[in-house]
């Protein structure tokens, strides 16, 4: 027997295919499944049914989950992957502060900053008064590459749901 085209019918594929390599196949699809529901419980959105739409998932489908993946918080770094090319508030060691796009990271929170603007504080005391005298500088420079071990935290900008 043979389908549409010359080519074999399902049930004469399976019959080609060893029976406990048949089961691993039909158990990783299923597993892939669960795994895809599971997925689509977190974010709060119904599981894709595949087979009430036919068949294979469909290019918006995959495109949706990939949003969903994208926006979501699980560790982080993805807050901070989130906060790409977005104006972010990185506070240095040394009372420094610097506010700017940020462009690029890695995992030792090595950044790389644009249209930055710095601001170091420091504290003086009077000898005469013992009063203590507060000096802000600020400087401005196009693009900034700031070592991860110098910084103390990354403000991401405020975002409403």
């Amino acid at each position: 027997m043979e389908g549409e085209g010359g080519r074999p019918s399902s049930r004469e594929r399976r019959r080609d295919v060893p029976r406990g390599l048949w089961r691993t196949c039909c158990a990783r699809r299923l597993g892939a499944r669960r795994r895809s529901v599971a997925a689509a419980a977190k974010v709060g959105r119904k599981p894709a049914d595949r087979r009430a739409r036919g068949g294979r998932r469909s290019q918006k489908a995959r495109v949706d989950m990939a949003e969903v993946e994208e926006t979501v918080v699980h560790e982080p770094m993805d807050l901070i992957r989130l906060s790409l090319l977005e104006q972010v508030k990185v506070k240095l060691r040394g009372n420094r502060e610097l506010k700017g796009t940020l462009h690029a990271y890695d995992q030792h929170l090595n950044v790389v900053l644009g249209d930055v603007e710095e601001t170091l504080t420091t504290v003086e005391i009077d000898d005469e008064t013992y009063e203590e005298i507060v000096k802000v500088t600020k400087r401005k420079m196009k693009y900034l590459y700031v070592r991860g071990d110098g910084i103390i935290l990354i403000s991401p900008p405020l975002r409403t749901t």
